[in-house]
């Protein structure tokens, strides 16, 4: 089992880079599996919170409190495939 608890994690290292590319990878595959599973995927896009549904069609079902909302670089960027249907 893996537990994250690392507080001296700096940003801009390699080893927050490595940390970063396996919660990416993570977050791809469980948004693969979700689909697979035909369990919609719920994601923040633009101030909105999106279900997507495995056929593709979207739905608005919040909008998203603006002190919330990360508004950094993509840390997780889906491909085409995962995210367009």
């Amino acid at each position: 089992m893996f537990i994250y608890n690392d507080d001296d994690l700096i940003i801009g290292t390699p080893r927050h880079a490595e940390y970063q590319r396996l919660f990416s990878e993570a977050g791809i595959l469980a948004a693969a599996e979700n689909r697979r599973l035909g369990i919609p995927n719920v994601y923040v896009e633009n101030g909105n919170v999106i279900k997507e549904y495995t056929d593709g069609r979207k739905e608005i079902i919040a909008k998203a409190r603006p002190k919330t909302v990360y508004n950094g670089e993509p840390i997780i960027e889906l491909p085409i495939e995962l995210s367009n249907g």
